[in-house]
């Protein structure tokens, strides 16, 4: 507990539009307070921290008393409000938490955000703040400051609100001691500019849905080569990495943590009564009819729509339901083909009941499809067939699974007949079904929500421990030329380090030489690969200068 009299920072107090804030003009910030806060700041430099409580509760619920002081107690922690404190400092180093800022952009891109991974990012934060201290910045030019502000609380999340011009860049409210930057949205320009400067490790998540666009596939190749040794992306799919396996130097950037089930919530359920709310639900008698078969899609709409008919034409007996969360064209003009476009908390809530009623799933690992959504339904006990270019980590052994030959960004070969052998295989033999939904129930209680935050606590800890000096480069007189090999037949070049006796060097060696001087190692070590194509030599090279 934040402990005392303190010295304040200089504090001017206003209200508007009936809500009360304070102003640290020191550090130029306003943040938003309630009556308890204002009257205990007033109180803060003459009275020690027992006496206010004492005080205060005959005039405040005893509980707010204390709420206002654990509020109090985080913004002291990142400098606002209070001029520092040796013994309060040594306290709180004695009680540490991680510390963790969260970027802006998550706030930024909301609005084009998908529900689904609105939602998975919000049950993250609020979970991650049961482990951590979360600290988001937040422009005072923001329309919906105060809805945002009242929000990110709820979560257990503090807003740090900041103007929005130059001379205040968020950057400047990162705790000295923070244990890490998380970046659940692409980073802005800007920070990529302050991130660049500064010796907390960052963490990237890397949506696997949002890899669908062709752009942000170029924004990760781009960031890959300027991460430093103590950052990483955090995938919330274990075949993310498969995809840039010939673009990307060195996948130990890639890391596996995906979102958490909630295995109270997606459990097995009476399929029969299922069945016939769905059918009640979409109007739609055929669905107890046939085998109804969820398709989760993972492909641009006219992609799937075309999937679809493929499908359909192909397994004229079995019912269709599409499960996505983006826009898409519904007109098949096909009572055998349904979608579910979960697109608001009423659609996540009754999302159990949509997938009980499934027969079979049919996912693929491809950039495009969001992992959340296998889990979730498997987790309900739904046997799965998986096609793509890599078996899902997540459900090892709990699934039929059909490999294609891999490509970033060609055309997805869609391999209709083996799904639609595989589907009828698994329903015509209920054996192989129940032992699919047995070993998916297991594979699914490992992913807790709890292990997804210890997960990101444990990267960030191991990004801690990698962090070094920077490489400081050294210009090198260097010499480049050519020169006719008679034995072979060839030109060939040639690098020297220029002194008073030129020494010869390896080429590659020279090469990274001159682009340290102005690029990143993994700008460096993505070119060496390109030229040399042989990773332990490039590994080499660069262990010698670095």
């Amino acid at each position: 507990m934040i402990q005392f009299p303190r010295n304040l920072h200089n504090l001017h107090y206003f209200k508007h539009n009936g809500k009360q804030f304070v102003s640290d003009l020191d550090a130029g910030v306003v943040i938003p307070v309630n009556k308890v806060v204002c009257d205990v700041l007033n109180a803060c430099s003459v009275s020690e921290t027992d006496t206010i409580i004492d005080d205060f509760s005959d005039r405040y619920n005893r509980s707010e008393v204390f709420e206002a002081l654990a509020f109090l107690s985080k913004l002291s922690e990142i400098g606002l409000l209070f001029s520092s404190h040796p013994a309060e400092m040594e306290l709180i180093r004695r009680n540490e938490r991680p510390k963790i800022f969260m970027t802006a952009g998550i706030l930024e891109s909301r609005k084009t955000t998908p529900f689904l991974l609105s939602a998975a990012n919000h049950q993250l934060l609020k979970m991650l703040a049961n482990y951590s201290d979360l600290y988001l910045p937040v422009s005072e030019t923001d329309n919906n400051r105060q809805e945002i502000e009242d929000g990110l609380r709820t979560e257990g999340v503090q807003s740090i609100f900041f103007r929005n011009d130059r001379s205040f860049s968020p950057a400047k409210f990162i705790p000295k001691d923070c244990t890490g930057v998380l970046a659940l949205a692409p980073l802005t320009v800007g920070e990529q500019v302050f991130l660049k400067f500064n010796t907390t490790p960052v963490i990237l998540r890397l949506s696997n849905e949002a890899l669908i666009s062709h752009k942000a596939r170029s924004t990760v190749l781009e960031r890959c080569a300027v991460l430093r040794n103590f950052d990483a992306f955090a995938c919330d799919a274990s075949w993310t990495q498969t995809f840039f396996s010939d673009f990307v130097p060195d996948l130990g950037v890639f890391h596996h943590v995906p979102y958490g089930v909630d295995t109270s919530v997606f459990k097995p359920m009476d399929k029969t009564r299922c069945k016939h709310q769905l059918s009640q639900a979409l109007g739609n008698e055929t669905i107890l009819q046939k085998p109804l078969v969820g398709i989760v899609p993972g492909l641009n709409s006219h992609e799937t729509l075309r999937f679809l008919r493929k499908l359909r034409f192909a397994n004229p007996d079995f019912n269709w339901l599409v499960i996505h969360s983006t826009q898409m064209d519904d007109d098949t003009n096909d009572g055998c083909v349904n979608f579910f476009n979960i697109a608001s908390l009423q659609d996540k809530e009754a999302s159990p009941f949509i997938f009980n009623a499934l027969d079979a799933l049919v996912f693929p690992t491809i950039l495009g499809s969001f992992p959340l959504l296998l889990l979730e339904i498997v987790a309900c006990g739904i046997p799965t067939v998986v096609w793509g270019y890599s078996k899902p980590k997540e459900i090892s052994g709990a699934c039929r699974f059909i490999q294609i030959s891999p490509s970033l960004f060609d055309p997805v070969d869609l391999p209709v007949e083996s799904i639609s052998q595989e589907l009828r295989f698994l329903l015509e033999n209920p054996n192989e079904q129940k032992d699919l939904v047995r070993a998916g129930l297991k594979a699914i209680s490992t992913w807790s929500w709890e292990e997804t935050i210890q997960r990101i606590l444990r990267l960030f800890g191991d990004l801690q421990n990698r962090k070094v000096p920077e490489y400081k480069s050294t210009k090198h007189r260097l010499l480049f030329r050519k020169h006719y090999n008679p034995v072979c037949g060839k030109i060939e070049s040639e690098a020297f380090v220029l002194s008073k006796v030129p020494t010869l060097l390896d080429i590659e060696q020279a090469i990274a030489m001159t682009l340290l001087e102005e690029h990143t190692p993994m700008e460096v070590k993505t070119v060496l690969h390109a030229i040399c194509k042989e990773p332990e030599r490039v590994k080499k090279i660069l262990e010698n200068l670095l």
